[in-house]
């Protein structure tokens, strides 16, 4: 019988339990392989045995600190020639954030004007360069669900946000305004093995809308243009399972991220069975 195992930092994600679930109603087996396990140890002999991999876990900043364990191990599992949806080339696409703008960008998909800075003087130069007023945006290019990306309003801000930049991978990114009224609106659009499944508003009244940090939702009417968008984005990340973060203005759509293990409580809550979805692609893949 096909084994399809999902591995997850501490799996404290509902998305990775409704996975697991999903799959055994299909009648298939599900393993969660937890990293934080006491018993798990990557040594140089360690084999699972499962018919595919679905990570849910990268290379990102956990708790305040950049952790390169989760990224060594799926790594280290590629070498015994594992199946893996996404593929780890994916992962660290969608991981890197700056690499993912710089991905869009060249295929002429609108994205924030964004740069990876070593210091200081170097965002002053990104501002001058593109006659920027402030704010802007000073994130961290491997940061997770919103929690190392801030605002800076003014120089001494930026000062203070731009410490050492080289050593922890930061981005500058002009401040995309998508403010309606005195909340924030954003879009996540979901793509699964080629098809959208659906998407929904991010809402917020900090410019920071990862649900993540409390934050609610409210249904998303995907017209012909987002769709197309999100099916392009996934095409270009090689992504078979995708979340595609959207700053709407009134001139253009703007990419801010992928995202290529995407929660699904949002979905959840709008009666969308994203984990079904999600499921049958895994099933599809581990049968190939």
């Amino acid at each position: 019988m096909v084994k399809i195992t999902i591995i997850s930092p501490e799996g404290k994600s509902c998305s990775v339990w409704n996975l697991k679930n999903e799959i055994e109603k299909l009648g298939y087996k599900a393993e969660i392989f937890l990293l934080s396990h006491p018993e798990a140890l990557m040594s140089y002999d360690f084999k699972l045995e499962t018919d595919l991999i679905h990570s849910r876990c990268g290379i990102g900043c956990y708790f305040d600190r950049l952790t390169l364990y989760s990224w060594q191990f799926i790594n280290a599992l590629e070498i015994e020639g594992y199946k893996f949806v996404n593929s780890l080339k994916t992962i660290y696409l969608t991981s890197d954030k700056f690499k993912s703008i710089k991905l869009l960008a060249k295929h002429k998909i609108p994205t924030p004007k964004t740069a990876l800075i070593r210091d200081y003087e170097d965002a002053v130069k990104f501002i001058e360069k593109y006659n920027l007023s402030f704010p802007v945006v000073i994130k961290d290019s491997f940061s997770k669900c919103g929690l190392r990306v801030f605002i800076a309003r003014n120089f001494d801000e930026l000062k203070n946000l731009t410490k050492n930049a080289m050593w922890e991978g930061k981005l500058i990114q002009e401040f995309i305004n998508f403010k309606e009224g005195d909340l924030y609106k954003d879009m996540r659009i979901l793509v699964v093995d080629g098809e959208v499944v659906g998407g929904y508003r991010r809402v917020s009244r900090d410019f920071r809308t990862n649900l993540y940090l409390g934050n609610y939702v409210e249904e998303l009417k995907i017209d012909k243009e987002l769709e197309e968008l999100a099916l392009k984005c996934a095409e270009l990340s090689g992504a078979i399972i995708l979340g595609v973060d959207i700053l709407p203005t009134k001139e253009y759509y703007y990419v801010i991220e992928l995202n290529s293990a995407p929660g699904t409580k949002g979905f959840k809550y709008l009666g969308i069975n994203a984990d079904k979805k999600i499921s049958e692609a895994l099933v599809k893949y581990a049968k190939q």
